[in-house]
């Protein structure tokens, strides 16, 4: 029976700049951001500006992973420019992997990011020990700050493979009433370190360029599920990182009802595929989202949405 792992759990107060600059010596810290349209556009400004002031002399490169919704150039690429000229941005659009096509999703445009590091990046030290931090560009600006990127990697440097951030937030409808029951249900020695993870679905994560190539990353709302299991299954040393206060944009019932189908299928098919359950008889598990309801007209509605989600093969083997 696997031995079950633990989870090192810190604070953003238990790192300190000096100290991480010199644990950093000769490796690399990026960070990506995530963004998609031009609804960012202020934000990502911001917190570029932000880790250009606090630490110039830490991070070494900053990757805008953009989802275009036209063929023109948007408004969240310049101000990503503005905010710092050596900013790169990806357009994720056009950019195609030899075992991707143009499909979109959050999961998906990570991977394609990574996969730009791992190829163009070299002459940037982005070797397999490089730091790779993952921001989410809508986290309300009061709360952000270069914590974010000192503590995610700090844990990093300290010696874990990978760090998801946790936060105190009021809301967090999804990871109080679906991720944290759902991580709770199924009992096995390894999956019981997914109730350590103070915020399981927390898009704010660090990891060496090792770790993030050799897990499975997933199309969309699977995204931080996928990961979750790959690292209670593998040989990964995992950090709990305090960022303190934390808020960003809400989403709309039918869109946390999209998320929860997501990780709850992303979830299924992970323990599936790593043999800790199995389906019999003709049961599968479906792409498609129903339900029903009575509105507050006390009229019946129903809707369905196809809601399928790939998932990928690990980078190593095709990079």
């Amino acid at each position: 029976m696997r031995d079950m792992k633990k989870v090192k759990l810190y604070d953003a107060s238990d790192f300190d700049k000096r100290d991480l600059l010199r644990m950093k010596g000769r490796r690399r810290v990026f960070v990506i951001f995530s963004t998609h349209g031009a609804r960012e556009a202020s934000l990502i400004h911001d917190k570029i500006v932000i880790l250009r002031k606090d630490l110039p002399d830490f991070v070494d490169g900053i990757l805008v992973s953009h989802r275009r919704e036209s063929d023109i150039i948007e408004d969240t690429e310049i101000r990503a420019r503005e905010a710092w000229r050596g900013t790169e941005v990806l357009i994720c659009n056009s950019c195609t992997l030899p075992d991707m096509g143009g499909e979109g999703g959050k999961g998906a445009d990570m991977r394609r990011a990574l996969y730009h590091i791992n190829k163009e990046w070299k002459d940037k030290g982005a070797e397999s020990d490089a730091v790779a931090v993952f921001l989410d560009a809508d986290v309300v600006p009061e709360y952000f700050g270069s914590h974010f990127v000192l503590a995610l990697s700090g844990a990093v440097l300290a010696g874990h493979d990978f760090a998801k951030a946790g936060f105190w937030r009021e809301m967090g409808r999804i990871k109080k009433f679906v991720a944290q029951p759902l991580f709770s249900l199924i009992d096995h020695p390894a999956l019981r370190m997914l109730t350590e993870f103070s915020y399981p679905l927390s898009g704010e994560v660090a990891g060496t360029l090792a770790f993030f190539n050799s897990v499975h990353f997933w199309q969309r709302y699977g995204i931080e599920t996928g990961i979750n299991v790959d690292t209670c299954m593998g040989e990964y040393r995992v950090a709990d990182v305090n960022l303190g206060l934390y808020d960003h944009a809400h989403h709309s019932d039918l869109d946390i009802q999209k998320m929860a189908f997501g990780i709850i299928r992303t979830y299924l098919i992970q323990l599936r595929d790593y043999g800790i359950i199995r389906l019999s008889e003709e049961a599968r598990i479906s792409d498609m989202f129903r339900a029903s309801l009575i509105d507050e007209k006390g009229e019946r509605q129903s809707f369905a949405f196809e809601l399928p989600e790939k998932k990928y093969q690990p980078l190593k083997l095709i990079l």
